[in-house]
């Protein structure tokens, strides 16, 4: 599977890092190596990264460093998922819109949840939690959650195999 993530700044990638290394630790299953911090944009089932690269090159090299601010806690019921959610606001939109215009004759069903206006965008940090620590993994994450804001940086393609990504390529933001 590929996926097009945002990653973030040194600053903000270490403070989610540091945060799901704890609710790992509070989980009871050790410490995982879960994906770097990002927020994925798009899935595909199988398609190559190069393709993937030539269609957004020359856009990406015109794309400003997005300011993200992870205003909020959320949680997925159906994998359980915990993440920290950014305020959406135009300019996110309109990258995401954007980037979607380049590729969307590249797509397959895998795409759909990230579709412009179906998109919820978020940054993992932690999954597949048993439903019995939910309430209290939520309360220590609710605590212990503040505001926090940082850059996406860079736009990346990642081949994700057994839960391990392999970095297919990267292009900073300006």
């Amino acid at each position: 599977m590929q996926v097009l993530v945002l990653r973030f700044d040194y600053k903000l990638s270490t403070k989610l890092e540091q945060d799901c290394n704890d609710l790992h630790l509070a989980s009871s299953r050790g410490k995982e190596t879960p994906l770097p911090p990002h927020i994925s944009l798009f899935t595909f089932e199988q398609t190559n990264p190069m393709i993937l690269n030539e269609r957004v090159k020359a856009w990406s090299d015109k794309q400003q460093q997005l300011t993200i601010s992870l205003s909020s806690l959320g949680f997925f019921k159906q994998k359980g998922t915990f993440f920290v959610a950014p305020v959406v606001t135009k300019e996110i939109e309109t990258f995401h819109r954007e980037l979607f215009s380049l590729i969307m004759d590249l797509h397959t069903n895998e795409i759909s949840p990230y579709l412009p206006g179906k998109w919820v965008p978020h940054s993992t940090l932690i999954n597949n939690v048993p439903l019995t620590v939910w309430g209290p993994l939520f309360q220590r994450a609710g605590l212990s959650f503040e505001p926090v804001i940082g850059k996406a940086v860079a736009l990346e393609c990642w081949t994700v195999v057994n839960g391990r990504a392999q970095t297919e390529w990267t292009h900073f933001l300006q």
